[in-house]
């Protein structure tokens, strides 16, 4: 019988027999011998019915006494920390990848997943800053300023990227240091420089950062004012809500408002804001 069982099992492993076939044939070799004795002398039968019945009583009683034993715990493996930057990265390249031909709808999902980490991306960001691709600088640049003043932290390296080659990352790093009382008088020249500097983006930038200054200076003012006649209409724009949030600062930009309200040539858009602003500087209470 141990032979039988042996076989059984070799035949299991070799032939992929599931637990059920395995069970059927198992019980078939414990009833053969009793099944082969139904057909000797009545006292063989009644041996072997007896014998049965033995069996049969012992293995009750095995199962009534046996307690099933509780599975061994296994233990959870060890979850790792995960790096939030090795995604903040992941992300980043993913735009810089798509940022000469970009997707409307991968670059807004892939902005969407950048601005959502907040001040965790910083130290990405940082180090894109020291990177040796321009484009890479200006997208970090980009980042670091749409943060404002939770960017304390990259103050340092924005305070280098003022002498970088590109004006984008200069204009984004000036701007964002002006939340920073110890690096403002660093930044705002480099501000003023930019208010007249060829690529239009850049002006606007420079001109919102201008007027966000808690005091304005004459030449910072002088700055704002000559954009009133800038030929983009996004910066003239720019440059007159910058006087009309200014306020009392800006009554010395009345006569050059004034001049634009009157001017035929100036779009309704334009003439709208300028009334508006002309306003407020006049109410500005010193």
């Amino acid at each position: 019988m141990k032979q039988l069982f042996q076989r059984i099992f070799e035949r299991m492993d070799s032939s992929g027999m599931n637990g059920f076939q395995v069970a059927t044939i198992i019980c078939a070799f414990i009833s053969f011998p009793i099944l082969h004795g139904c057909g000797s002398a009545d006292s063989a039968a009644g041996k072997s019915s007896a014998n049965s019945s033995a069996i049969g009583n012992d293995l009750t009683a095995d199962t009534s006494n046996k307690v099933a034993e509780p599975a061994p715990e296994t233990a959870a493996p060890p979850i790792e920390p995960v790096d939030p930057q090795v995604e903040v990265k992941a992300v980043f390249q993913k735009l810089l990848s798509i940022r000469s031909e970009p997707d409307p709808d991968e670059w807004l999902k892939a902005d969407k997943q950048l601005s959502a980490f907040g001040k965790t991306a910083i130290p990405t960001l940082i180090a894109e800053m020291t990177s040796s691709e321009p484009a890479a600088r200006e997208l970090a640049s980009m980042y670091l300023a749409g943060l404002g003043p939770e960017a304390k932290d990259a103050a340092a390296v924005l305070e280098q990227a003022l002498q970088d080659e590109s004006p984008f990352t200069r204009v984004n790093a000036a701007s964002t240091l002006t939340h920073f009382p110890e690096y403002r008088n660093k930044a705002t020249p480099v501000l003023i420089t930019l208010a007249s500097h060829a690529d239009p983006n850049t002006r606007l930038t420079a001109i919102y950062a201008l007027g966000s200054l808690d005091s304005h200076s004459d030449e910072q003012l002088n700055a704002i004012k000559a954009a009133l006649n800038d030929t983009d209409g996004e910066v003239q724009l720019a440059a007159i809500k910058v006087l009309g949030q200014i306020g009392v600062p800006a009554k010395t930009t009345l006569t050059e408002i004034q001049s634009l309200i009157n001017d035929t040539n100036t779009s309704e858009v334009l003439r709208e804001a300028a009334l508006s602003s002309k306003s407020l500087i006049e109410q500005a209470k010193q």
